[in-house]
């Protein structure tokens, strides 16, 4: 139980980074330091389950849709970032 409450607490956590990376890129602006808090998928609890595996899917979508940071790919990337958060969401919904 406290595995699961933990996960919870955490993946809560990985939202914030998200909504703001989120919230920068429709501003056409990009923050390295959210991309980093988004990418520490152990800090997360996205390594030690099965579920987790397709959390760390969305995650390295979004990281590899802003190895190059480019005005025209921020909608490739707030797309990642909403799948990151439905995934997060679908997870959440079951723990």
């Amino acid at each position: 139980m406290q595995r699961v409450n933990d996960l919870g607490r955490r993946l809560k956590t990985l939202r914030r980074p998200l909504l703001m990376l989120v919230t920068l890129l429709h501003s056409e602006r990009q923050d390295e330091g959210l991309l980093a808090d988004i990418e520490k998928p152990g800090e997360f609890g996205m390594a030690s389950h099965p579920r987790d595996a397709t959390l760390r899917q969305h995650v390295d979508a979004l990281r590899e849709s802003t190895l190059t940071p480019r005005r025209e790919l921020y909608t490739d990337t707030v797309r990642a970032c909403v799948q990151l958060r439905d995934a997060i969401e679908g997870v959440m919904s079951g723990v």
